[in-house]
């Protein structure tokens, strides 16, 4: 019998085992064997390892990783990622959680566990599209060691976060829609009141609040595979930081 495949579940098992490959230190048979590779780069979701024996440009990089690439890559979702700086992720994630706990509401509760559920990995603040990191060497820096090099397909879909619910909701893009018009189909599935705010997590992870949608008659746009947070309401002062340290979080989420 053929079991159905459980994406989730795959894409749990792929991060843990690079995690922990990026985590194991070097064998003795390695130690004792010269390496002739400095620096290496794991492309994401193919596993595909490229290998320098320098250091080596960005745009070098990037060069091989679309000469390996079976389609087209969307260059504001690529993400250089840092298996060595894990630990800032993971310790930003703790923090929230703790205190998410602590809050010990049913919103609270929800958030956590919508949380718990992504991978979240430490992207390096950096250029990824390729014509602008060659044309510029402030957007070209040497890579060293090792990373990886997410490559996502363009998405179709934007994803909404909100504490009323236990889970994250998938919206297919529409065409010329913008932020009220994802928030508007959001409050039909959530049966809330119309939103006022949010927090706008685009695909190339800027991240920022908008807030008095009301009154304003400014337009957002989101990108494909962008993320809406809709806050946490009514926190105590202690926790004032709380939606913005979540919001930050989620430009961590790894797409595979």
């Amino acid at each position: 019998m053929i079991l159905p495949l459980n994406i989730n579940l795959l894409r749990t098992i792929l991060l843990g085992g690079l995690l922990l490959m990026a985590a194991l230190p070097t064998s003795r048979a390695d130690a004792e064997t010269p390496n002739i590779y400095t620096t290496r780069v794991t492309l994401l979701p193919s596993q595909i390892t490229l290998s320098y024996s320098q250091d080596v440009r960005f745009s070098q990089v990037l060069s091989d990783a679309y000469a390996q690439s079976n389609g087209e890559i969307y260059a504001l979702g690529t993400g250089l990622i840092d298996p060595h700086k894990q630990t800032i992720i993971d310790t930003q994630k703790r923090v929230i959680m703790r205190q998410l706990k602590q809050l010990n509401t049913p919103e609270a509760t929800n958030m956590a566990k919508q949380l718990d559920s992504l991978p979240l990995v430490y992207h390096e603040q950096i250029a990824t599209d390729l014509t602008k990191v060659r044309i510029s060497s402030k957007f070209n820096p040497l890579i060293k060691q090792d990373y990886w090099l997410s490559l996502p397909k363009r998405p179709t879909h934007i994803k909404a976060f909100d504490p009323t619910l236990d889970h994250s909701v998938t919206m297919a893009l529409q065409e010329n829609a913008d932020l009220r018009d994802y928030l508007a189909k959001l409050s039909q599935m959530t049966k809330q009141d119309r939103y006022d705010s949010a927090w706008i997590i685009q695909a190339d992870r800027a991240v920022y609040q908008v807030d008095n949608l009301s009154w304003k008659n400014t337009l957002y746009f989101l990108s494909p595979g962008a993320i809406v947070f809709v806050g946490l309401q009514n926190l105590p002062d202690d926790y004032r930081d709380l939606n913005a340290n979540i919001a930050h979080l989620l430009a961590f989420r790894l797409e595979l």
